[in-house]
């Protein structure tokens, strides 16, 4: 007997104490895998979206002074900055900074003097300062435009500035020369794109070139420098001071992406993921919470475990059952026999009962048929008697060849009173109940003949359409003959009340089958009588006229047969009774 079975319990125990701990530490780390991975593709999906919104904040602001450095007003203040065109000008860009929501806009000549901005009526305030050393002046001036983020010397408000260079013009046809006459500069800040982030899930920041982040959502680290072990490589540049710039409190846990931050009393880890800001010296990175990852991992292992336990508590219960099952098979096989025996003497006697059934019903038929048969026999028997008192006559009046002919017309009647009872005796005989090869025809045959006189005596006429050659069916020829007998009865009963009394019987062969069918012209069949025709015990004759087996019985039979009885009413008028039968090939 295997284990399992042998010793239900200690499998049980061995599999909770070995299988449990290993199926939850095996669930937890694919679990863990997977959920990593998923959570990886979705990091780096927010970290794109984060990128392109920085992307597009800049961009936004960028077209602001690449318009100004090409207007006429901004030209003519660089050339003569008279008060007037100055005051105009400072209200200008106040009215643009406000609607732009910018930290300031304004605008420097050659030498990097500013002559007017946006803040002119505040305190500080840009005019007259000279912003000459700054890398964004010096840039545009160089090259045309100039970006860079700094905290403001004198409004000590960190800012990013975009720089564009106004070109002055000094030809006689009015087109634009090649001397730089100043540059106009938009600072803006990221407050608001800051806010914005902190609505989501992750926490983001922006580094420049030296590892100083100057954006994020997480106001404690603007300003802070980043940790130099980090899974990208930050655009090439020498190390901040990092004595004077704090550096960002993280821990590296299990991995270069993987960091651990204490909030709080408790350590959280992060997925770090990061993206080097295209067209500029920026880096963006986003840390996204590893609680997830923790708790599908927590729950495939528990899952698991409960899973391995459901398995082992099941496993001990078939075990057990199974044991208890065992000690019952020799209990079960005998009433098993028990049963067998009961069964097949159940059948036994249940078949003794449907052939006595099927002996009662043809003899049924048969005492039908007997007046009938009692007169097509009494004709030959007087026509014998008046032949032989004649033969005895003309033997005394020496007419030996009259004799003669008497003689062989009694022999004629006596093979017809031999026919007449050789078809009584083949119907009344018991099946042998083997089935094999039968002329469907030579049975419509047997069953025309016991009914002819019948048929004759209640003027019903018979009309055959059988194919030319032979056509056989699975079957058996006494049982077969029944079965028409009854069916052709019951068409002549039907008809008993019609002027026109016809029978049509038609045989063909449709594939593998054989199909017989019987019409009759009677009034056909009620439709709510149709369902229960073949029902033991049903009739539509009058009482005394029957029993209500016959078509329950020939439905059995040509079920035994593998065929089918069934009835229906023909459109044309009375019923239609139709049998399918197997074909069977001639053997040889």
């Amino acid at each position: 007997m295997p284990l399992l079975f042998a010793r239900p319990r200690r499998v049980m125990l061995a599999v909770l104490v070995v299988g449990m701990p290993l199926a939850a530490a095996v669930a937890a780390g694919l679990a863990a895998d997977n959920a990593g991975e998923s959570l990886r593709e979705q990091g780096s999906a927010q970290l794109s979206l984060y990128e392109s919104n920085l992307r597009t904040e800049l961009e936004r602001h960028a077209a602001v002074p690449m318009v100004l450095a090409r207007d006429q007003e901004v030209a003519d203040l660089l050339r003569d900055p008279s008060p007037e065109r100055v005051d105009r000008l400072n209200r200008k860009l106040e009215a643009i900074a406000a609607t732009l929501n910018a930290s300031a806009l304004y605008v420097m000549n050659g030498a990097g003097t500013t002559v007017a901005a946006s803040n002119w009526n505040a305190s500080p305030s840009f005019v007259g300062q000279n912003f000459s050393y700054r890398p964004y002046f010096q840039s545009a001036m160089e090259r045309g435009e100039g970006h860079h983020f700094a905290l403001g010397t004198t409004s000590l408000v960190p800012g990013y500035y975009t720089a564009q260079r106004v070109v002055a013009e000094n030809r006689t046809d009015g087109r634009p020369g090649g001397r730089p006459a100043g540059v106009v500069v938009l600072k803006v800040g990221f407050q608001e794109l800051e806010r914005a982030w902190s609505h989501g899930q992750e926490k983001v920041l922006v580094s420049d070139r030296d590892g100083v982040v100057f954006i994020t959502n997480v106001e404690g680290w603007r300003y802070n420098a980043l940790p130099r072990r980090l899974p990208v490589t930050l655009p090439a540049a020498a190390v901040p001071a990092t004595e004077e710039i704090p550096t960002l409190p993280w821990a590296f846990g299990g991995a270069s992406d993987r960091i651990t931050l204490r909030e709080g009393n408790a350590e959280r880890r992060y997925l770090l993921q990061s993206a080097a800001v295209p067209g500029g010296d920026w880096t963006i990175h986003a840390l996204t919470s590893l609680a997830p990852v923790a708790t599908r991992a927590q729950q495939a292992g528990l899952l698991a475990a409960a899973v391995v336990a459901l398995a082992a508590l099941t496993g001990h219960a078939l075990a057990q059952r199974r044991l208890n099952l065992v000690e019952r098979l020799a209990l079960q096989e005998e009433a098993r026999a028990e049963l067998e025996r009961r069964v097949a003497a159940a059948t036994a006697e249940l078949r003794a009962t449907e052939n006595e059934l099927t002996q009662a019903a043809k003899l049924a038929a048969l005492g039908q048929m007997s007046a009938a048969m009692a007169h097509e026999i009494n004709q030959p028997l007087a026509a014998i008697r008046s032949f032989a008192d004649n033969a005895v006559v003309l033997l005394e009046r020496g007419r030996p060849d009259a004799v003669r002919d008497n003689l062989a017309e009694i022999a004629d009647l006596t093979d017809r009173m031999a026919a007449i009872t050789r078809s009584l005796k083949g119907f009344a005989r018991r099946a042998s109940g083997t089935l094999g090869a039968v002329s469907a025809a030579a049975a419509i045959g047997q069953a025309l003949a016991l009914l002819e006189a019948r048929l004759r005596r209640e003027s019903v006429t018979v009309d055959t359409d059988l194919p030319p050659g032979p056509l056989l069916v699975t079957g058996e020829d006494v049982r077969l003959q029944q079965v028409l007998v009854n069916l052709i009865g019951n068409a002549a009963d039907a008809m008993r009340a019609s002027p026109h009394r016809h029978v049509r019987i038609a045989l063909a062969a449709e594939g593998e089958e054989a199909v017989l069918t019987v019409r009759d012209s009677g009034p056909g069949i009620a439709e709510a009588d149709l369902p229960r025709m073949f029902v033991p015990f049903f009739t539509t004759k009058e009482a005394g006229d029957g029993l209500g087996l016959g078509l329950s019985i020939s439905h059995g039979i040509v079920e035994d047969f593998g065929g089918s009885l069934t009835a229906a009413n023909h459109p044309e008028g009375g019923a239609l009774f139709t049998i399918r039968l197997k074909r069977r090939d001639i053997q040889t």
